[in-house]
């Protein structure tokens, strides 16, 4: 019997939920909270194998319940619920293991396969390492005022938002920028969550969270480069490589399963021909790289001439892209399809090319495609928007 503990300041839906999991009583069993008070309790009183949390609830909210898990419970799986749902905080989220969103109202059918499968899965300690960045992300999405604070390798730094935006943080003798940056070097953190400080913060952080983040990636990414420069033979680095490679090949081998030998010269012909498509890009001036990606933010194939980490820095660039799709869309504006980024060292351009009438939907035979290219910032902005709408096109071929 599995413990699932479900919080929220809405009665109504805990009954109904506690109603919806009746005929898993032999497997589950639920108990519920009103706010996050009431949840600390259960927490520490009895053993608890999966939190559902609402975000916005009195006396102590969700996120104030994350961050005492990560301190107290940093073990126990963790599914939010929000009204306020983001497919780029959803996709960040997830792909970092933090949590799993589900946008209310709920779909309970999904709500309960995906509560069955977190329960009997074999990867334990989902919220272990809890990742900051996605923390600071979903603290944005719901444009929330507090003070983060954060104690990693036995020092403690705070991070101010107002309205969910950044407006400083400390760390280690540092300030606002860079503070941010040393923050989030660190893989695992503990997180406390404190209300904004009456006398008013001075801003010294003007760069947007998403920004911060890139910038974030892109510094860790050229430690990487340095250390790799610095010992050529380094073993950590080289089972990355090996890693990456093994993952590459069962991909192949779990896509290609049951198809005919035809199908297969075919899939890598479709992947060499992507490939030329990218190509395209070589010539203009200042590029960076290029890559094709997945609704889903997944990398298909990329040309890499600058060495970026295009596979991160194309789902970062994904999770904009889909949330200025969905903004605009409910602007009545219509489905968007490019997203330009400035950041101090590149400019990323990310596009969609989706035939499906839903822009959240992948429509069999219909192609669903996502591009990302980064150029310096003395590159060809113009010609690289030209040549994007013409590849991506090429590239669509390849996913009806």
């Amino acid at each position: 019997m599995k413990n699932v503990l479900i919080i929220d300041d809405e009665k109504s839906l805990l009954f109904s939920m506690k109603e919806g999991f009746e005929p898993y009583k032999k497997q589950l069993n639920i108990l519920t909270a009103h706010d996050g008070l009431e949840a600390v309790e259960i927490l520490e009183s009895t053993s608890v194998d999966l939190v559902v949390t609402d975000l916005k609830m009195p006396k102590m909210d969700g996120f104030e319940v994350i961050a005492h898990m990560s301190t107290n419970h940093n073990t126990i799986p963790v599914i939010v619920m929000t009204a306020f749902n983001t497919p780029e905080i959803e996709s960040k989220l997830q792909k970092n293991g933090l949590v799993t969103i589900f946008e209310k109202p709920v779909d309970f059918d999904d709500f309960v396969k995906t509560v069955l499968q977190t329960i009997n899965s074999d990867d334990n300690g989902k919220l272990s390492g809890i990742s900051l960045s996605s923390f600071m992300q979903l603290i944005q999405s719901e444009q929330k005022n507090c003070l983060v604070e954060v104690c990693a390798n036995n020092k403690r730094g705070y991070i101010f938002f107002s309205k969910g935006e950044l407006i400083d943080a400390t760390f280690d003798g540092q300030n606002g920028n860079e503070a941010i940056f040393k923050m989030l070097e660190f893989k695992e953190v503990q997180i406390g969550l404190k209300s904004l400080p009456q006398k008013k913060i001075k801003r010294r952080i003007k760069t947007n969270l998403m920004q911060m983040l890139i910038e974030a990636m892109q510094r860790a990414d050229e430690n990487q480069k340095t250390e790799k420069t610095n010992n050529k033979n380094n073993e950590p680095s080289t089972q990355k490589i090996i890693k990456k490679e093994a993952k590459k090949v069962s991909n192949k081998e779990s896509s290609d399963n049951n198809k005919n030998t035809h199908s297969n010269e075919k899939g890598t012909e479709n992947m060499a021909d992507i490939k030329k498509s990218l190509d395209k890009f070589k010539g203009i001036e200042g590029l960076l790289a290029a890559g094709a990606f997945t609704p889903q933010g997944e990398q298909i194939a990329e040309i890499n001439p600058g060495s970026v980490n295009i596979e991160e820095l194309g789902a970062l660039a994904n999770d904009v892209l889909l949330k200025a799709q969905k903004a605009t869309e409910n602007m009545g504006v219509g489905r968007g399809q490019l997203v330009h980024i400035e950041a101090p060292k590149a400019h990323i351009l990310a596009r969609c090319l989706n035939e499906s009438t839903d822009f959240t939907a992948t429509t069999t035979g219909r192609a669903h495609v996502h591009m990302v290219v980064v150029i310096d910032q003395e590159g060809n902005i113009a010609m690289t928007k030209m040549k994007l709408v013409s590849i991506i096109k090429e590239i669509a071929e390849h996913f009806r």
